[in-house]
């Protein structure tokens, strides 16, 4: 469409949601904060919708391919929803490719803490895992995917989001911090780091939430500073409701990683075509089983 049509159906949409999203200049239009804040929500609805669509395809189609996973908070909130996209698109590659018509997979997806999510797949109740935590289960085939970085972070008025030098390991452990329920991946990587240290520091803590969106809001109200994945403050950031905080020594990172159970090894189909997106590399049936680590 033209600019001029382009601008139009911006504006229409802005009067219908009572928001301007737009600011026009000389220079160009920009997003405005309501506008990047509508962006972000707008994320999850079209995958939703997406989600929906690819259901609907396979009732249609008369053949329904079910895979029940399990996914950490940050994971699913964040990671989750892209990777059934492109397991979408996939899918429909793959039907352009092949005869006849290759149905969607319904995917359905149980939300909890790393901990949760191990003992789902222990269970059988689902067929693949993607968790957070450092302390990966030594009874279960596990996947490496990716590197996570995990953020201090601190509301505009705190002391530490005022500070020109990095926060050391020791004021940490004497400040009391917003942090996640026992069980979840985020929390286990910063007791981990800190108890590897000469002497073993313990963090004081302040308030325990069991969501990633509870604990950015109790730190954005002031009750105390907390660390979190930069996929889940991003935002936050951007628009300032939350000020990275550099801490002492190199950055906290963590890895995440699918689980499953060494009986279901090699996955089943639609586990596998999951999991070759999320690790964004060779199909996981040309790597064969493990025995417990892949």
């Amino acid at each position: 469409v033209t600019q001029q049509a382009l601008w139009a159906r911006m504006r229409n949409l802005g009067r219908a949601l009572h928001v301007t999203l737009l600011t026009r200049t000389p220079a160009g239009s920009r997003l405005t904060e309501q506008g990047r804040l509508v962006v972000g929500w707008a994320e999850a609805v079209l995958d939703a919708a997406d989600r929906l669509e690819a259901g609907l395809r396979s009732i249609r189609s008369g053949v329904s391919r079910r895979l029940a996973i399990a996914a950490s908070q940050t994971i699913a909130e964040y990671l989750v929803p892209h990777w059934l996209v492109e397991l979408r698109a996939a899918e429909q590659a793959d039907a352009g490719r092949e005869e006849g018509s290759y149905p969607a997979t319904v995917v359905e997806l149980t939300v909890g803490n790393s901990t949760t999510v191990a003992e789902l797949v222990r269970e059988g109740r689902v067929g693949l895992g993607f968790i957070e935590t450092p302390n990966l289960p030594p009874d279960l085939v596990t996947a490496p995917l990716r590197n996570d970085e995990l953020l201090m972070v601190a509301a505009p008025r705190h002391p530490w989001a005022r500070r020109r030098r990095p926060v050391s390991l020791a004021e940490i452990v004497a400040t009391p911090l917003v942090m996640r329920e026992a069980g979840s991946g985020t929390r286990d990587t910063l007791t981990d780091h800190l108890a590897a240290q000469h002497p073993p520091l313990t963090p004081q803590i302040a308030m325990e939430l069991g969501t990633s969106a509870a604990v950015r809001s109790a730190i954005a109200e002031g009750v105390g500073p907390g660390v979190l994945s930069r996929l889940a403050v991003r935002d936050d950031l951007v628009l300032g409701r939350l000020v990275a905080v550099e801490m002492d020594g190199p950055p906290l990172t963590r890895q995440l990683s699918a689980v499953w159970r060494p009986d279901h090894d090699p996955l089943a189909p639609e586990a596998a075509r999951l999991l070759t997106v999320a690790c964004g590399h060779e199909p996981v049936s040309r790597l064969g089983p493990r025995p417990k680590q892949v």
